[in-house]
């Protein structure tokens, strides 16, 4: 069985599956084992557990659609569903959105925030890997910029889901690397704050949740109230607190309008 990560608001919506997968799965005979570990992440086991995610949201198709992860703010649009899964994986890229119905796209986090943003209206989704430095390059508001661009998306109409990532509670980090935040905002913002001599915690859920109102979303269309997974440790993987860790999947698929 596998205990994935849902949100009601996005559950809601009949044309949309997501969900994200957790840190272990049982087995019939009531044994844990870890799912996604660290690995290759394209390894036999990697792909083995990736049919199973897509089993266990009652997707039947074996493969899905995600890029390489770098830590930037581009996105790439998934406009062909003929394209070679393998075309996709090496683009260079830290969010998809597509319009294409029974086409599973994914991102990869441990710590990072993993955000859905779905367009209800025009029936588009994108999966977002937003990290420290994604975060401070602004990728989710590349997102919204593009949906608005390329399918008419309006801000007001997006629903937005971020999932297990690693919390302002357990976010520490020098001051080089809070000083962008910092200078967008303030350590009064909310996102950041002092923990001592030249160390600060940073709350990059709030980071993007404040960013994607700033965009025009709706406060109560944005979901920032998932899990820590450094404080929830035992059913997330968390990079900064553990080094070489698995890897979380975050997907979303659409369904065909009939």
């Amino acid at each position: 069985m596998i205990s994935s990560f849902f949100v009601e608001s996005l559950q809601k919506q009949s044309l949309l599956i997501h969900g994200t997968s957790p840190r272990y799965f049982e087995m019939k005979e009531g044994v844990r084992e870890s799912f996604c570990p660290p690995e290759n992440d394209n390894g036999e086991l990697f792909r083995e557990h990736q049919k199973l995610f897509l089993q266990s949201l009652g997707i039947e198709r074996e493969d899905l659609f995600r890029v390489r992860q770098v830590h930037g703010n581009q996105v790439y649009v998934l406009t062909d569903a003929k394209i070679i899964v393998d075309g996709v994986r090496h683009q260079e890229a830290d969010a998809i959105v597509t319009h294409l119905p029974d086409c599973p796209i994914m991102i990869l986090t441990a710590d990072c925030v993993p955000i859905i943003i779905y367009d209800p209206v025009n029936h588009v989704v994108g999966v977002v890997h937003a990290g420290r430095v994604g975060t401070e390059k602004r990728i989710f508001s590349n997102v919204i910029e593009v949906v608005g661009r390329e399918y008419g998306s309006r801000p007001r109409d997006l629903i937005v889901s971020m999932g297990p990532a690693i919390g302002g509670c357990c976010y520490e980090v020098d001051e080089p690397c809070a000083l962008p935040f910092i200078e967008r905002s303030s350590v009064d913002s909310g996102f950041v704050v002092k923990a001592g001599a030249g160390k600060f915690f940073i709350d990059l859920p709030e980071a993007n949740r404040q960013e994607g109102c700033e965009a025009g979303i709706l406060k109560e269309n944005i979901y920032t109230d998932g899990p820590c997974t450094s404080c929830d440790n035992h059913r997330w993987y968390s990079y900064r607190k553990e080094g070489k860790t698995g890897r979380l999947m975050t997907l979303a698929m659409l369904r065909p309008r009939r």
